[in-house]
């Protein structure tokens, strides 16, 4: 058995004082928890884009239901930014025209362009092709105005971002024909 002798007492005690002193007059601080490494949104490009695609075939599914009079789902719980500005002009001007949506639209592909999975958010682009020929714009009296030179089928360029939780559309425009 080792028993300590009064002068290591005094050097061990020494030694602490000296640490508490420096602490006090430089200032110790913890050691920092260590930064968690932000886990990415999504492992590939392919899950990444499965995402996309569910989250627009279910906006596609909210606008038809809105299309039927149906208030639920509300296709605006799919977008953000320009997205949803975009959303909410066409609306008000549908109404102010006194014009609204009839029929249904048909997502019949999707192809994904691009998406960043590095980090907690990702951005994804895609092709997607629409069919509209069962969708038709109609005025108050029942009349079909629906322009004569749109297509059956739609092709869009679609932005999103978000993280696995929530991956929302931002960004939607024409796209050449051709991608479809």
């Amino acid at each position: 058995m080792h028993t300590t002798t009064k002068p290591e007492r005094r050097v061990a005690a020494i030694g602490a004082s000296l640490a508490l002193l420096t602490c006090s007059l430089i200032g110790c601080a913890p050691d920092p928890a260590p930064t968690p490494t932000p886990t990415p949104a999504f492992a590939s490009e392919d899950e990444a884009f499965a995402a996309a695609e569910e989250v627009y075939r279910a906006y596609n599914e909210a606008l038809n239901a809105r299309n039927r009079g149906e208030s639920e789902p509300d296709p605006q719980q799919y977008l953000t930014g320009p997205a949803l500005e975009g959303e909410l002009d066409a609306q008000n001007s549908l109404q102010e025209w006194g014009l609204h949506a009839n029929g249904e639209a048909i997502v019949l592909s999707f192809r994904g362009i691009e998406a960043t999975t590095g980090g907690p958010t990702t951005d994804v682009s895609a092709y997607l092709c629409i069919d509209v020929s069962l969708l038709r714009v109609v005025d108050d009296t029942g009349a079909d105005v629906t322009p004569a030179e749109r297509g059956d089928v739609v092709s869009q360029l679609v932005r999103f971002t978000g993280d696995r939780d929530r991956l929302l559309i931002t960004h939607e425009d024409s796209a050449d024909e051709a991608s479809c």
